[in-house]
């Protein structure tokens, strides 16, 4: 949810359609151009954007701040795939968007022109979120034309955004354009290499463009947030200088404002807070980390997220309540109310997912204050309001590992007021985020199938996909849990005994156990028996890629695995190559050992026991580094291949 819509709706910038030359649109393409002329490198290209377009206008309508909003792309299409991409094109209307100007055309290969038609403009709606879209077809599209169309579009005036200017396929020319009245001054800051914003006045306005040619294209690769590592701009409304020099939507509003969002109640908010607060068991001489995560399962056990709705219900503490569903603005209330009724200090945070963009600290722009977490100074633990999956103290990993704002709470008399403060959400610990084995394995009398005894201990957000859910599981359902996971490392288990529970030490672990036979992992091969001992460990990811790497690491959160595997051996029979098992792949840095892959093995008699520990410390790793992390990731897969050859002594 974008929390800036809602504050800038707040502070009055709501246009209406109106009738203006404005709504004609001022943006225009080349009526007759030529097709573009290529090397053969670029005509080579399946699929090739010639040119890509991002325009802002923003002018003043009767008093109101209007913005006309154009996008126009070039695309020449050589493969059957690049015809389908292209061959349909999607117009988003949110944000109460009116299109006011459209044109569109295909310029064939042979240099024929071919129109799109206004009538043939349809409507539809995302089935899940419900936001409206235009659609369109594009005519006489085959290999070699080029699909061109520009639109404008009519709608609220954002203070706050983001533009793009890479996609997965390379850009001969992209460029970014805003222009405001001459009062009204932007801020921007490009990223990813893009170049700086150059500016310039023109006609009683300020014009702000960026401009590049050649741009690559931005693969998607592993390890990787592909949003987040694509050329943007990011831009706000920094100042109106007919009213003051001060600057606008500074981090100081943005604590005040959110503070007022979240802490703000009315009289029967205040009692029904009362009643429900009155309702959580909570016994004060538990220590706090106890009591945060009781009075979490119990809020997000009783009060369930609406996905869509604006309703004053799912923001009210009072509707909240009563109905038992919230917004999650309206559940981060409810939280902090509940907070402050147990006297637990907490403050609201608000970042974005570093997935799509990285929070940038040092451009104060509200585009980056996107999603609700709760801070716990007692314990200096993090919990996410608005997620039933993540429990205290997990948040969505991908909120972590970078800067948010910390609104903190302060008082002056009667005066309820708030500062920020930016600082980092850590991520967690690795030895928190775990997915253990405990394997021992023995073979059938005739040497056809191994029984297997299989511990399994997920952690952390290795458990979140279970352990949240658990107690809402019937019997039936842990059963066919624990088959589908079970059956990932042996496709064929005939399982005689299971138990799932969450663990002891933890709420957030849960440990499976199964006692199962197998045959999947024997093969004969003459008087030798091939024993594929690499696959209990299950399927592990591959970094074996020729493409040259082009960004840097970073993984989704912190991990580690402990594994130990041991197997009886028949009688009779020897390993006849057990060094295989051995495996020592560290990424060093100074005395640091941040990744790791190690695995060794002792023999004692006819028990052969494996030992394997794999561990991710830290999030992000260079660029220049990245073979290093690939040799320890493919230590994994490389174990996950070994075959011991057990021959007769």
């Amino acid at each position: 949810m974008k929390y800036f819509f809602i504050v800038a709706f707040a502070v009055g910038y709501i246009i209406e359609t109106l009738a203006s030359p404005a709504q004609q649109g001022a943006y225009q393409w080349e009526e007759n151009r030529k097709r573009y002329v290529l090397s053969d490198a670029e005509d080579s290209i399946s699929e090739y954007i010639l040119r890509h377009h991002i325009q802002y206008d923003y002018a003043v309508e009767n008093d109101r701040l209007v913005l006309l909003n154009t996008v126009h792309r070039i695309v020449r299409v050589n493969s059957d795939e690049a015809i389908q991409r292209n061959n349909r094109i999607y117009i988003s209307m949110n944000r109460s968007s009116t299109l006011i100007a459209l044109r569109a055309r295909t310029i064939t290969k042979s240099g024929k022109v071919v129109y799109f038609d206004q009538k043939d403009l349809k409507e539809i709606a995302e089935e899940e979120k419900g936001t409206p879209y235009k659609i369109f077809a594009m005519e006489g599209v085959e290999q070699g034309s080029e699909v061109e169309y520009f639109y404008t579009r009519k709608m609220n005036a954002s203070m706050f955004d983001r533009v793009y200017l890479q996609f997965e396929v390379p850009v001969k020319a992209s460029s970014f354009q805003l222009s405001c009245p001459e009062h009204l001054e932007f801020d921007f800051r490009t990223y990813n290499g893009l170049p700086e914003i150059s500016k310039r006045s023109e006609d009683k306005k300020n014009i702000y463009t960026v401009y590049q040619e050649r741009i690559e294209r931005r693969k998607k690769e592993e390890f990787s947030n592909y949003e987040a590592s694509r050329k943007r701009v990011e831009f706000k409304w920094a100042y109106n200088n007919a009213r003051s020099r001060a600057r606008q939507y500074t981090w100081d509003e943005a604590a005040k404002t959110f503070y007022r969002i979240t802490h703000t109640r009315s009289k029967e908010d205040e009692k029904a807070l009362q009643k429900f607060a009155a309702a959580i068991p909570d016994n004060p001489k538990n220590d706090l980390s106890t009591r945060i995560a009781a009075i979490e399962k119990y809020i997000k056990s009783n009060i369930q997220i609406a996905e869509k709705g604006d309703s004053e219900n799912l923001e009210e503490i009072a509707g909240i309540t009563k109905y038992k569903n919230a917004s999650e603005s309206g559940i981060t209330k409810l939280f902090l109310g509940v907070m402050e009724q147990k006297a637990i200090e907490c403050q609201v945070v608000i970042t974005c997912s570093r997935e799509v963009v990285v929070f940038d600290p040092k451009f104060d722009s509200w585009a980056f204050l996107d999603q609700y977490l709760l801070y716990f100074p007692g314990t200096r633990g993090f919990l996410a309001p608005g997620s039933f999956q993540f429990r205290y103290p997990f948040v969505p990993a991908e909120l972590t590992a970078q800067s948010a704002l910390f609104v903190e709470p302060v008082e002056v008399g009667d005066l309820k007021s708030a500062l920020p403060e930016l600082k980092m959400v850590p991520a967690i610990d690795y030895t928190l985020n775990v997915d253990n084995l405990n394997i021992e394995v023995d073979f059938s009398t005739d040497l056809s199938a191994n029984n297997i005894k299989l511990e399994r201990e997920f952690g952390g957000y290795n458990a979140s996909f279970i352990a949240p859910y658990f107690e809402m599981t019937t019997e039936e359902q842990r059963s066919n849990m624990v088959k589908e996971i079970t059956k990932q490392t042996a496709p064929d288990a005939d399982i005689a005994k299971w138990d799932m529970a969450v663990s002891k030490k933890s709420s957030n672990n849960v440990v499976m156990k199964t006692d199962f036979k197998s045959s999947h992992f024997i093969e004969n091969a003459g008087k030798r028996i091939l024993f594929k001992v690499g696959e209990l460990i299950g399927p592990q990811t591959e970094l074996y890629q020729d493409d040259k790497r082009t960004t840097p690491v970073e993984n989704d959160f912190n991990r580690g695995y402990d594994r130990v595997i041991k197997v009886k051996l028949p009688e009779g029979y020897r390993v006849k190559n057990p060094d295989d098992c051995k495996i020592d792949i560290q990424y060093k840095e100074g005395d640091q050992v941040p990744f790791l892959f190690v695995s060794s093995y002792k023999q004692s008699g006819q028990e052969l026991e494996i030992a394997i520990q794999e561990y991710y410390k830290t999030i992000h790793a260079p660029l220049a580094r990245y073979e290093d992390f690939r040799k320890v990731i493919n230590a994994a897969a490389d174990f996950n291949k070994v075959v011991l050859v057990l021959e007769k002594q």
